[in-house]
Formats: C-alpha cells, structure tokens, sequence
C-alpha cells in the first residue's frame, strides 16, 4: 500500500485547523457568550427552561441535520448523489421538529407562550437546515467556505443578542446565525436549491442510510442531552443548571471532535486502502490519552471559566467538575471511534452501540437520578459513557482487515 505523502498530511492538517477554528469559534460564542447572557437576562430557574428546550433543539437539530449530512458524505465516496434525496428529509423532518419542539416548550414544564414556543420551533428547522448545509462546503474539500459559513453563524449570534433584549424573545439571539449562514449556502451551492421531493435511481439506499443514521443520532443526543431532560423532570429547574454550567468546560473542551469528524469522514470516503489491527491499537492509545489529559484539565478549567461566566453559581456546582468533565469528554472522544468505525464496518454497527447505549442509560440513570439526585446522575452517566467507549473500540478490533 502506498503511504500517503506529506502534502497529504499538510492538506488534512489545514483542513482539521480550519474547521476546527470555525466550529470552536461559534461554539465559544454559544458557550461563552450566548448561554451566560441568557442565565444573567432571566435567572437561574428560566434559564434552565431554555437549556430545557434547547435540549429538543440540538436533540432534534442535530440528530437529523448531522445524519442527513453524514449520509451523503458516506453514499458520496461509493457513486455521485443526487441532492434531491437528502433535501426532501432535511425538510420534511425540519418541518416536525418545529411541532416537536412547540410541545416540548408550550405544553412542558418550560411553560413558555405560544410566540415564544413558535419561534422555538422555528428556531429548530433553521438548526435541522444548517447542520445539513454545511455538506456543501465538505462534498468539495472546501474547508474555506466551511470557516466563512460558521464565521457568519456566529456573527448572526452575537447580532442576535440585541433582538433578544430588544424583543425579549431567547430564541432570537440564535435565529439570525442561522440565517445568515443558510444564505451563504444558498449563494455559495447548491445542497439548498435541490429539487423537493426528486428522487434518484439510488434512492433506497440513500434513505435506508439516512434512516440508519437518523436513528444512531437520535438514541446518541437523547442520551446526550438526558441530562437536561431527566433533571428537569425528575430533578427540577435548577439541578439542569448546575450539571450543565457543571459540564460546561468538558463540553467545550472537546469541541474539535465535530470538526474533526467532518474531516475524518470527508477523507475516508475517499480512503481506499485497508485498516488493520495496528492502526486501531495506535487509535486506542490516541483516545486512550485525549480522555486523560482532557479531563484532568478539565477541573482546572472549569473553576477558571465558571469564575468569570457563572461566579454566582461557583459554590454550587465545583464539587461536580471533575466527573461531569470527564463524562463529557469520554462521550465526544468515543465520537470520534464510531465516525472511523463508519469506515470499517457496516453503518448499522452505529445503531447497534446506540441500542446498547440507551439500554445502559435508562437502567442505570433513571433510577440513580431518582434515588440520589444529581450526583447519582453524575455517577451513572460516567459509567454509561465508558461503556460506550469501550464497545466501540472492541468493535473497531472486531472489524480491522485480518480479522
């Protein structure tokens, strides 16, 4: 097999870097910015309502905008694909997250008005829509536009800030960002301008792999944001306060596994040599390593961060910085394992560790939360995470060449 060449490795290296500084940089705004201007506008217990329903946006957002994206980058290094297939999804599933996320925030304990609730919903389409635009930017190596598109999101955001206090509406300090960056795809491509409701010859397969992947985002982010939606029902208002300002910095932290992923997943589609055992074990030692160094520091900072952002609730939430971190942290490192696990086995195997995943989480989570609070939570989603991780790696060894 022929070893890649340096300018392959300096062009992967440019790609990772840009992607990773325009996600991380929306991804401060949001975190850094956006989130504390929302806890010092409303409080404690209104905040955590919108941490609440912005759980349903990112759930619902992220799950199908992500899956629809990944799908085409998977069918794209098997055949040229055919917009029309993945669009009509991104739409028609948008158009369900908008009455998903109306319930959750009128008729849940969010008890937020009807206005509110609407542009809430609406707030989820546009995140369904440009968590799939960006395909636009990654179909063509194009890791400039991708950094101009999530320059522009995060512009939006922070413009947002001065709707919301104008209008006294949380979803209008994100909307803006999501349209600003939806019009730079629309102007830039084409993913957004495909024909609704089109299909292609290969349109079985596309969708049985969309459906595939909807369904492995959807067990993962529930899981993921399980946290705000079992404290908040189980727990109350401020317990989703205190484990999210709690896991904030584990969170950011391990921002750069999204843009990795897009990379990772971008050249190897178009990988076409093999995987062996060697290079899982070198991907073991790799992760193995990141969820130590990254959690350590992440207690650090987590008192640094938490000081200048939430100083009010510091008292309250650093006596859970170390486990919440580091749950976080195994989370989005096993990210990585399943997106390279993508590339060596079939897409179901994602299903299947989610499957296994969400078994884990109500046995253990439900009740621990139930019985002990927020730190029997905090214990249990740790123990959840690690299994998670573990399954994938033993899956990754299952399935290298020679096995």
């Amino acid at each position: 097999m022929k070893a890649p060449s340096f300018d392959k490795f300096k062009n992967i290296f440019k790609d990772s870097m840009l992607s990773i500084i325009a996600l991380v940089l929306m991804n401060l705004v949001l975190q850094f910015i956006v989130y504390p201007f929302w806890n010092k506008t409303y409080g404690n217990d209104i905040y955590g309502a919108i941490v609440y329903v912005m759980s349903y946006v990112n759930i619902f957002g992220v799950a199908v905008g992500s899956a629809v994206n990944y799908a085409r980058m998977v069918e794209s290094g098997k055949r040229k694909t055919n917009g029309s297939d993945y669009l009509t999804v991104v739409v028609v599933l948008g158009l369900a997250g908008i009455i998903v996320t109306f319930c959750a925030a009128f008729f849940g304990k969010a008890h937020m008005n009807a206005g509110t609730a609407l542009l809430s919903g609406i707030l989820c389409f546009l995140t369904v829509l440009r968590f799939y635009g960006d395909v636009e930017f990654r179909l063509n190596i194009n890791y400039k536009g991708y950094f101009i598109y999530y320059l522009l999101v995060s512009l939006g955001y922070v413009a947002g800030l001065f709707i919301m206090k104008a209008t006294g509406i949380w979803a209008m300090a994100l909307i803006p960002g999501e349209i600003l960056g939806l019009i730079y795809v629309r102007i830039k491509g084409n993913v957004l301008s495909d024909r609704l409701f089109g299909k292609s010859e290969f349109v079985k397969d596309n969708l049985n792999t969309i459906f595939l992947l909807i369904a492995t985002n959807l067990i993962s982010n529930l899981i993921f944001n399980g946290d705000r939606l079992l404290l908040m029902n189980l727990v109350g208002a401020g317990a989703v306060t205190t484990y999210y300002i709690a896991s904030l910095v584990g969170k950011t932290m391990t921002l750069v596994t999204t843009p990795l992923n897009s990379v990772i997943i971008g050249y190897l589609a178009r990988y076409k040599g093999s995987f062996g055992t060697n290079l899982v074990r070198m991907l073991f030692g790799i992760t193995l390593g990141a969820i130590v160094v990254f959690s350590l520091l992440s207690v650090p900072g987590s008192y640094l961060i938490v000081y200048f952002l939430y100083r009010n609730e510091l008292d309250m939430v650093k006596g859970y910085f170390l486990i919440a971190g580091t749950a976080q942290v195994i989370y989005f490192i096993s990210n990585v394992v399943t997106t390279v696990l993508l590339r060596l086995a079939k897409a179901d195997y994602q299903l299947k560790i989610n499957i296994a995943y969400g078994i884990i989480f109500l046995l253990l989570c439900i009740p621990a939360a139930i019985m002990y609070g927020i730190e029997g939570f905090c214990v249990s989603i740790l123990i959840v995470n690690i299994s998670r991780y573990l399954i994938s790696i033993y899956l990754c060894f299952k399935s290298a060449d020679g096995q």
